[in-house]
């Protein structure tokens, strides 16, 4: 059984220089992790660590897929994934995130822990939205049965009785100030 501590990495006996990590991103990996918006997937990540003096760069490519429920039927996906992220850590006084890819740990710090950096590099490369793919037809291939009740509590807010569309008025006055302006 794994821990956060099987993604933490021991710097300070390594040599300056490039060093490669390997890590599997599964079930087990999301089970660790509190608040995740994944329990499953199936991936591959490598880390690139270029170890200096004043620096150390992560250069960090996970691939593989990520197991999720499809927005519009409800059943299991696979989302693909295929990440490349670059993570600087520097040493100073405490620790501190200045920015989205700079990390500055205290000069007595001898390991940094990559769970929650992996998590975060595989959750931002997937899209907001998850659905199957169209078959070759073009046709749906979402539970066919789940779109049929789907379509049964469709309710279209923009129209009345006889299918027109109304419109907010609110959006009037806004066209005739956009008029004047282009005008």
């Amino acid at each position: 059984m794994r821990s956060l501590k099987d993604y933490s990495i021991s710097f300070k006996g390594l040599k300056e220089g490039n060093h490669l990590f390997d890590y599997k991103v599964d079930a087990e990996f999301f089970g660790l992790l509190e608040d995740s918006l994944y329990e499953d997937g199936n991936l591959d990540v490598l880390v690139d660590m270029t170890k200096s003096m004043q620096l150390m760069v992560f250069d960090i490519k996970a691939r593989g897929t990520l197991v999720t429920l499809c927005d519009n039927c409800l059943e299991p996906i696979d989302v693909p994934v295929n990440a490349e992220y670059k993570l600087f850590v520097k040493f100073g006084s405490e620790y501190d995130e200045p920015s989205d890819d700079v990390i500055v740990l205290p000069h007595e710090e001898h390991e940094i822990n990559l769970a929650k950096v992996l998590y975060d590099v595989i959750v931002t490369s997937v899209s907001i939205r998850h659905v199957h793919q169209p078959d070759a037809d073009g046709n749906s291939t979402c539970d066919p049965e789940m779109l049929r009740k789907l379509e049964q509590y469709v309710v279209n807010k923009g129209s009345d009785d006889d299918g027109e569309v109304k419109q907010d008025p609110r959006w009037d006055g806004l066209k005739e100030i956009i008029g004047k302006k282009l005008s």
